[in-house]
């Protein structure tokens, strides 16, 4: 077996033959200009580290990279995502918000969530409470 991904102008692949690997590898060099860059370490804003028997995922520079660009870097960070319990409401009367602002927050933050499965209940509220 295969797989291809392929995002703009990105490609990685996986499977469990390795004859096959240096097959499609040499195949798609002969079509395109291409570089091999060898084993994964990052692909669209997720980390990877690779070993013989395990692989872990992560995005560490993503999150530093949102809390840059909300200018959020210097805040208090917390084990929990979320209180237990907490009920999130609207509040007729409070504050308007900049919804443009709004949704990039959540947008990366439900990117987040493919390395974060933790936060998503979280995410997933603020998504529901404030669209």
């Amino acid at each position: 077996m295969l797989i291809v991904s392929l995002y703009v102008d990105d490609l990685i692949f996986t499977g469990n033959y390795t004859l096959m690997f240096d097959e499609f590898k040499k195949f798609m060099m002969n079509e395109f200009e291409m570089t091999d860059l060898g084993m994964m370490h990052y692909f669209l804003g997720i980390e990877i580290v690779q070993s013989d028997v395990q692989i872990f995922v992560f995005q560490k520079k993503y999150v530093r990279d949102i809390l840059d660009r909300f200018q959020m870097h210097d805040c208090n960070y917390v084990n929990t995502p979320i209180e237990c319990g907490l009920k999130l409401h609207k509040d007729p009367k409070g504050k308007k918000i900049n919804s443009t602002l709004y949704k990039q927050i959540m947008g990366s933050l439900m990117y987040l969530t493919a390395t974060r499965p933790d936060i998503m209940y979280f995410v997933r509220n603020l998504a529901k409470e404030y669209s």
